[in-house]
């Protein structure tokens, strides 16, 4: 059995465990309401940016007949004809600390999933959190290769972050002659849940094709509708990112609340459980003391 000062120790060390957990709780719970207010002013612009680049979509495939413009025109961006179908790319991001519950877990299992059914091709991966780079380099595979990797951005994402994973997708895409690249992310649901994402996102197969316009009138580009095209969609690209960081962050940051919240009352739990067994071993010493008095004074008195 436990000796008082074992118990008394338990005691104390869970709730000084229980008090980190609280101020980690209050610390997620502040810093969510920020994190919320940036990904709501991001949703508008990157939601416009898609629906620019959908309104071109016809107009680009139009002009994409010859096989020269498949091959040096914007319509890489929709249907990267060229592309190598055995050379993917994969964009995972994930936390850089646990506590969070099943946020990363989900996710890098997710990314297993997808490294699994494509373990006959060639994947440059692309990692947002310390929790996805550690994790995938431990893939000692000829197959699997890390292309770009940020860490210690959160819980402080900025668009500067979205401008490098942006470009840095948009480099490796052409100069590998990727032909796609899939996300993997947690998509920000509410503060107590939070959904897994995995879209494809070069190229834009997934654009809406705009066919019932209300607004017939024809508009004439400058220098041309490739060529704005071209413009727009690393402009796309960035934006989607920087929406995507922050929703990822937000989720990050309801996870680690509601984890820290859990294994609060979880703690509060035990420690009462632990005051109850103290109070019994104190009892029982009581006890033995009691005894041990009575058994003596009747020694004595024999």
């Amino acid at each position: 059995m436990e000796s008082l000062r074992d118990i008394r120790q338990n005691i104390k060390a869970i709730k000084s465990t229980q008090q980190i957990m609280q101020t980690m709780k209050m610390i997620s719970s502040a810093r969510i309401r920020k994190a919320q207010e940036s990904m709501d002013n991001a949703r508008p612009f990157a939601t416009k940016m898609l629906e620019m680049v959908a309104d071109l979509k016809e107009e680009v495939l139009a002009q994409t007949d010859t096989e020269s413009e498949i091959e040096s025109g914007a319509s890489r961006f929709l249907l990267n004809k060229t592309g190598n179908p055995n050379k993917i790319g994969l964009v995972v991001i994930t936390g850089d600390k646990g506590l969070a519950g099943s946020f990363n877990a989900v996710i890098l299992r997710a990314a297993v999933a997808f490294l699994k059914k494509h373990q006959d091709k060639e994947v440059f991966v692309f990692c947002i959190g310390k929790k996805g780079r550690d994790f995938i380099n431990r893939f000692h595979k000829k197959n699997i290769q890390i292309v770009y990797s940020s860490i210690g951005i959160f819980p402080k994402v900025t668009y500067a972050h979205a401008e490098l994973l942006g470009e840095a997708i948009l480099k490796e895409y052409f100069e590998r002659n990727l032909g796609s690249v899939t996300l993997i992310y947690n998509d920000f649901k509410s503060r107590g849940s939070q959904q897994l994402r995995e879209a494809s996102i070069l190229p834009f197969n997934a654009l809406p094709t705009v066919h019932d316009k209300t607004d017939d009138t024809e508009f004439l580009f400058e220098p041309g509708v490739q060529e704005i095209f071209r413009i727009l969609v690393p402009r796309l690209m960035k934006a989607n990112m920087y929406r995507v960081l922050l929703e990822s962050q937000a989720a990050n940051l309801a996870a680690t609340m509601n984890a820290m919240d859990a294994a609060s009352k979880n703690a509060g739990e035990l420690v009462q459980t632990l005051g109850v067994k103290l109070n019994k071993v104190r009892q029982a010493g009581i006890t033995n003391e009691i005894l041990d008095i009575v058994n003596g004074a009747e020694a004595l008195n024999g």
